[in-house]
C-alpha cells in the first residue's frame, strides 16, 4: 500500500559467510584481535558493539590486513543502526572498493536505504544495479517485494505485477503479500472477478484480515451483488467496529441497501458514515439525500441533496429536482421553485429537465413569484422547449391566466403580441395589461407615456368594463398634471358615465377634479356645481378632499361676491377638515373686510394666529389685519402690525407693501421724521423695486412739506443714480427704443442697444431692466457666463421687478453648473420672497435637491420637512422629499428616522423612489443585526416586485447576506444562482454574485 512500509521489512538480515576467518590457523593478537571481535559481535547482529570494536581496530592503523572487510562491515553497521550518514558511508565503500567481493549487497543496501526514504525512483534505480541471485534467497526476496513496491508507488503497474508474481510463485515469505498487491492492482484496474479472488486467498493472513473484506465488499458493489457487499460489511462492522475502514464499510452498506431499495437501511448507514468524515463522498451523499426523500424524511433529504449540487452533470439535476419536490413535501414553496430552477437549467437530462421546468413554472404561479417577468416567460418557455409535452394544454391555460394577473406587463404584452390569432381572454387581459403600464408611467410622474397607454387600453374597447372606465379616469388625471383642463374634463366625464360603483373613492375624486379643471379654467359656476357635488357626494372620499372642495366652492363663491355663501363653505371647510382650517379662517377674514366688517376681519385672523401659528398665510393675514386697522383709522394697531410682517419675512413681496404703508401712515398722520426714516428705510432695503420709486416720490413731497428741500437733494445725490433719480428724457428714450427692439424679436439688434445704454446710463433708471434683458439674450443663447454676469446684477436690487425671474435662472444655472451651495442660497432666497404657495413649492423642490447633492444633511432635512408639511403636496413631490430626507438621515446615522419615511415610499415600489427605499429598509434592518425582519422585507419585494430590477437585485444579494449570517448557505447559494440566471442588466450585480458563489463554494 501507498506510503505504508510493510511491518515484515522492518529489518534486513546480513548474514554472510567469513571465508577470511576459516582460513586462519594462528590466533590474532593486538589490533587484529580487534577485528576478529568485532566480526563476531558483527555474525551476532550487535551492531552496535560490532561497530565500536571495528572502529578501534581501524583507528588502530597496525594491522590493516582486514581493512576492505572491516569497513565493509561498518557500512552494514552504519545502515542497519539507520545513521545519518548511513548512505554516505555505503556509497563511499562502493567508490572505494569497485571490485569487492561485497559490492552486489552494498548496492542493494543503497537502494534500500533509498526505498525506506520513499525515493522510489532513486530506489528503483539502484535495483537496476544489481544481481538479485546473487544475494542470499531470504535477502534476495526482501529486496525483490521492495523493488515490486517501489513501482506501485510511482505507478508502474505492470512492472509491479510483474515482480509480485515472480515473489507469489517463488517467496513463501512473501506469497501473501504479493497475492495481496496483484488483487489490490487488478482492483485499481477494474478487474473486479480477478481481484476478487485475490482478495479471498488472503482473508486468513492475520495482516490482511481487516483490509481484504473492504476490498470484498466494494467489489461486491461496484459489481452489483449488493446482498454480499451488505454480508461483507456487515460481518466486518460487527468484528472491527474500530477499524480505520469500519466508516468505509457503513459507506459500502448503505450504499448496498439503497441499489436494494432499503432505503431506511441505507439512511441508518449513510448517515452514520456522513456523520463520520470530514468531506463525504459525493455519490454517498447523494444517496443518503435520495434515501430520505424515499423515506419521506423532507428536511434532510433536501439538505443532504444540497451538498451535492455544483458540477453541471446528471447527479446535480437530479438531485436539484428532488430538493424541489421535498421542499413541496414542506410546503416550501420558494425554496422549492429555486430548486425546480437550477434543475430546469441543465440540459444533462431532458426528461427530468421537462419535469423541473414544469413544477418550476408552477411554484412561480402559485407563489405569484416573478420579480424578472417569470410568470410570463416561464410558461413560454416550456411551451417553446416542450411542446409535445403531456403538461402542454396545462400550461397554455396558466399562460393565460397569467396574462390576467401578472406584474411583469412588458413581458406579458410582449409574449400576447406573438399570438397570431388572440382570443377574448387574451384581449382582456392586454387590456388590463396596457391599463397598468399607464398606472405604472403615473407613478412615475411619465404623463405623456400614462397617456398613451391608458389610450391604447381604451381602444381595446370594453372587453373589461371597469378597467375602461379606470382608464378614462387615470388618462383624465394624467392630462390634469400636463394642464390640458379641458381634455381632462373630458375624460373624467367619460369615467363617469362608464363607472359602475358610484359611492368609489374615484368617482368621488372625479367630481372634485371637475370642479378644478373649471376652476383652473376660471370657469367659476361650472366650478362651483362640481365641489359642491364633491362636498355632498356620498362616495368613499377623504376629509381632505372634501374639506378643500368645500374651500375652492368658497372660493368660487368669493369671485361671484356671493359673500355669505363664500363665508358658510368656508367655515364648512374647518369643521370637515380642520388642517385646512389656516386657510378657510384667512378667507373667512378677508371676505368680512369685503363687507366692511373690520372687527370680525381681525378677530377672526387673530383665531388664525392662534390655531395656526406655523402657517403659511400668516404673513398674509398680518398685511390684511393691517389694512383693516386702516380701514378703522388705527394707524398705530396697523403700523404695528405692518412692522411685525417686515421684521419676519423681509423677503416678502407683501413685506414691501408693508414696509411703504408705514411711511404713508406716518405722513398722513404728520409723523414727519418717522415718515422720513421709514421711507429711506423701503429705499434701503428694496433698491430697484416700484415701491422703492415710489418712496423717494413721497419722501421728496415731506421734504418740501417741511421746507427741507435741501436736505432732500443731498440725500437723493447719494443714491444710484444720483439726483436724477427721475429719469431724464434721453435715459428714457435711449431705454424704450431698445425695449421695442427686443419685444418685436430682433435679438441682436437689442442686445447691442441695451449694451449701448449701459455704456451711456450704468446708473440709468432703467438699467436693472437692460441687464435683465441682455442676460436673458445670453441665456437663450446657452452663455451661461454671460448670462450669470448680467442676472447677477438685477440681483443686486432683489426688489425689483425682474428680480423672481433673474433669480430662478441664476438658480437654475447655478444647479445645473453643480454649484450646489450658490443654488441652495437663491432657492431658499426664491422661497422666502414667493407670492404664492405654488412658486414657494417650485423654490423649496430647487433647495431641497440643491442641499442634497451639496451634501447637506440638516438643510436637507429642514427643507423636505417644510415641504412635507404642507397640504395638497403632490404626490410625485411628496415621494422625492421623503426620499431625500430619508437619505439625509442615513447619512447622519440616523437610521430609525430614515425608516419612518423609507416604509411611506416602499409602500409603492411602481416609482424609483419607493424601489430603493425597499431595498434600504431591508439593508437597515440587516445593518441592526434585525436578520428576521430583513429576511421578510426582502421576502415582500420579490412578492409585489418592481419594474426598476436593479434595486430588486440589490434585494436578492441582501437577502443571500442574510442567509449566510443565519447559516443557511444553501438558501444563501440558491438565490444568489436565481438572481444570475434572470437578472441580464450590464452593471455591478454580477460581481456581487461572482464574489459570494466564491465564497460560498470555498
Amino acid at each position: 500500500m501507498k506510503n505504508k512500509r510493510n511491518a515484515l521489512m522492518a529489518g534486513l538480515l546480513l548474514v554472510m559467510p567469513m571465508a577470511v576467518g576459516a582460513q586462519q590457523v594462528q590466533p590474532l593478537t593486538g589490533s587484529c584481535r580487534l577485528f576478529d571481535d568485532g566480526k563476531q559481535l558483527f555474525l551476532r547482529h550487535d551492531y552496535a558493539a560490532a561497530r565500536q570494536t571495528l572502529m578501534q581496530y581501524v583507528n588502530a592503523g597496525d594491522c590493516s590486513e582486514f581493512m576492505d572487510e572491516a569497513e565493509y562491515m561498518l557500512a552494514c553497521t552504519a545502515y542497519e543502526l539507520n545513521l545519518p550518514d548511513r548512505m554516505e558511508r555505503l556509497e563511499s565503500y562502493l567508490s572505494a572498493h569497485p571490485e569487492s567481493r561485497y559490492k552486489n549487497r552494498v548496492q542493494a543496501l543503497v537502494a534500500s536505504v533509498y526505498f525506506f526514504d520513499n525515493d522510489y525512483l532513486k530506489a528503483i534505480a539502484s535495483y537496476r544495479g544489481c544481481d538479485f541471485d546473487a544475494l542470499g534467497n531470504e535477502e534476495r526476496d526482501d529486496n525483490v517485494y521492495r523493488l515490486a513496491q517501489s513501482y506501485q508507488q510511482i505507478g508502474n503497474t505492470t512492472e509491479a505485477a510483474a515482480w509480485f508474481t515472480v515473489l507469489k510463485s517463488g517467496s513463501s515469505k512473501y506469497a501473501d503479500d504479493a497475492t495481496y498487491n496483484l488483487a489490490y492492482i487488478d482492483y485499481s484496474n477494474g478487474r473486479y472477478s480477478q481481484a476478487m479472488k485475490g482478495f479471498v486467498a488472503v482473508c486468513g493472513n492475520k495482516n490482511y484480515a481487516q483490509l481484504a473484506p473492504y476490498y470484498m465488499a466494494d467489489i461486491s458493489l461496484i459489481t452489483g451483488d449488493y446482498a454480499k457487499a451488505r454480508s461483507v460489511a456487515d460481518e466486518y462492522l460487527k468484528n472491527y467496529p474500530g477499524n480505520e475502514k469500519a466508516v468505509e464499510m457503513r459507506r459500502i452498506a448503505g450504499e448496498a441497501a439503497y441499489a436494494q431499495k432499503n432505503y431506511s437501511d441505507a439512511v441508518r448507514n449513510l448517515s452514520a458514515y456522513c456523520n463520520e468524515v470530514s468531506n463525504p463522498q459525493r455519490n454517498a451523499l447523494y444517496k443518503l439525500g435520495m434515501s430520505y426523500y424515499y423515506t419521506q424524511v423532507y428536511s434532510e433529504a433536501a439538505a443532504s441533496l444540497g451538498r451535492v449540487t455544483g458540477p453541471d452533470d446528471d447527479m446535480s439535476q437530479n438531485a436539484y429536482l428532488h430538493m424541489g419536490l421535498a421542499y413541496l413535501n414542506l410546503k416550501e414553496r420558494n425554496q422549492a421553485r429555486m430548486a425546480f430552477e437550477q434543475a430546469a437549467a441543465s440540459n444533462r437530462n431532458m426528461q427530468i429537465k421537462e419535469q423541473a421546468l414544469y413544477n418550476y413554472a408552477l411554484c412561480i404561479h402559485d407563489t405569484s413569484y416573478s420579480p424578472f417577468a417569470e410568470s410570463v416567460t416561464v410558461f413560454e418557455r416550456f411551451l417553446n422547449e416542450f411542446p409535445h409535452s403531456q403538461y402542454t394544454d396545462k400550461v397554455n391555460d396558466y399562460l393565460i391566466e397569467v396574462y390576467m394577473n401578472t406584474r411583469s406587463y412588458m413581458a406579458a404584452l410582449n409574449s400576447i403580441a406573438k399570438i397570431s390569432q388572440p382570443g377574448t381572454r387574451i384581449l382582456e387581459a392586454k387590456q388590463k395589461l396596457l391599463f397598468r403600464l399607464g398606472t405604472q408611467a403615473f407613478a412615475q410622474a411619465s404623463f405623456e407615456n400614462a397617456i398613451d397607454y391608458f389610450s391604447q387600453s381604451l381602444q381595446l374597447g370594453r372587453y373589461n368594463a371597469q378597467t375602461k372606465a379606470d382608464s378614462y379616469f387615470w388618462r383624465g388625471e394624467a392630462k390634469y398634471r400636463l394642464d390640458r383642463f379641458a381634455q381632462a374634463a373630458a375624460d373624467y366625464r367619460q369615467y363617469m358615465e362608464f363607472a359602475t360603483d358610484k359611492k368609489s373613492m374615484e368617482y368621488g375624486l372625479a367630481l372634485y377634479n371637475m370642479g378644478y379643471t373649471s376652476f383652473k379654467q376660471k370657469n367659476y359656476d361650472k366650478a362651483l356645481t362640481w365641489f359642491v357635488r364633491c362636498a355632498d357626494t356620498d362616495a368613499a372620499i377623504d376629509a381632505s378632499v372634501r374639506g378643500d372642495a368645500c374651500n375652492r366652492a368658497g372660493d368660487c363663491y368669493f369671485y361671484a361676491r356671493r359673500f355669505d355663501e363664500a363665508r358658510a363653505q368656508y367655515a364648512r371647510a374647518v369643521t370637515i377638515e380642520p388642517s385646512y382650517g389656516d386657510y378657510s379662517l384667512f378667507q373667512e377674514a378677508f371676505v368680512k373686510g369685503l363687507q366692511r366688517d373690520y372687527t370680525g376681519k381681525i378677530e377672526t385672523l387673530n383665531t388664525l394666529f392662534s390655531k395656526y401659528p406655523s402657517s403659511q398665510y400668516i404673513d398674509d393675514a398680518l398685511y390684511e389685519q393691517g389694512r383693516a386697522f386702516v380701514q378703522m383709522e388705527q394707524a398705530d394697531n396697523a403700523i404695528g402690525r405692518y412692522k411685525i410682517l417686515v421684521e419676519k419675512w423681509p423677503e416678502s413681496q407683501l413685506a414691501r407693501k408693508a414696509a411703504s404703508e408705514i411711511a404713508l401712515l406716518y405722513y398722513q398722520n404728520d409723523k414727519f421724521n418717522e415718515a422720513i426714516a421709514a421711507y429711506k428705510k423701503v429705499i434701503a432695503d428694496y433698491p430697484g423695486s416700484e415701491e422703492a420709486r415710489m418712496a423717494q416720490r413721497d419722501l421728496k413731497s415731506v421734504y418740501i412739506d417741511i421746507n427741507k428741500v435741501d436736505e432732500y437733494m443731498s440725500y437723493a445725490s447719494s443714491l444710484p443714480g444720483g439726483a436724477n433719480f427721475d429719469v431724464n428724457e434721453r435715459d428714457s428714450l435711449t431705454y424704450v427704443a431698445a425695449e421695442r427692439v427686443y419685444m418685436r424679436g430682433n435679438i441682436a439688434e437689442a442686445k447691442n442697444s441695451f449694451t449701448s445704454y449701459l455704456q451711456s446710463f450704468p446708473q440709468g433708471a432703467f438699467s436693472v431692466n437692460a441687464s435683465y434683458y441682455l442676460g436673458i439674450i445670453a441665456y437663450n443663447e446657452k452663455d451661461y457666463q454671460g448670462a450669470a454676469t448680467y442676472l447677477n446684477k438685477v440681483l443686486e436690487y432683489p426688489d425689483s421687478k425682474f428680480s423672481t425671474e433673474a433669480m430662478t435662472l441664476c438658480a437654475q444655472m447655478a444647479y445645473n453648473g453643480k454649484e450646489y451651495g450658490r443654488s441652495l442660497e437663491l432657492y431658499k432666497r426664491l422661497s422666502d420672497r414667493a407670492g404664492n404657495q405654488e412658486e414657494r413649492l417650485q423654490a423649496q423642490t430647487g433647495a431641497l435637491r440643491s442641499a442634497y447633492m451639496s451634501g447637506d444633511t440638516n438643510e436637507t432635512i429642514s427643507v423636505a420637512s417644510a415641504m412635507l408639511a404642507q397640504n395638497k403636496l403632490a404626490p410625485e413631490l411628496e415621494n422625492e422629499a421623503r426620499y431625500y430626507r430619508a437619505k439625509a438621515f442615513i447619512r447622519n446615522g440616523q437610521s430609525n428616522e430614515a425608516l419612518a419615511d423609507l416604509k411611506v415610499l416602499a409602500a409603492d415600489t411602481r416609482n424609483v423612489y419607493g424601489a430603493e427605499a425597499k431595498y434600504l429598509v431591508a439593508q437597515i434592518y440587516f445593518d441592526e443585526g434585525k436578520t428576521e425582519a430583513a429576511e421578510n422585507e426582502v421576502l415582500q419585494y420579490i412578492e409585489v416586485s418592481t419594474p426598476h430590477a436593479y434595486w430588486l437585485a440589490r434585494s436578492f444579494v441582501l437577502l443571500s447576506d442574510v442567509y449566510v449570517k443565519l447559516g443557511r448557505k444553501l438558501d444563501a447559494k440558491q438565490y444568489l444562482l436565481s438572481l444570475q440566471q434572470n437578472y441580464q442588466a450590464d452593471d455591478d450585480i454580477a460581481e456581487m454574485i461572482e464574489t459570494r458563489l466564491a465564497k460560498l463554494n470555498q
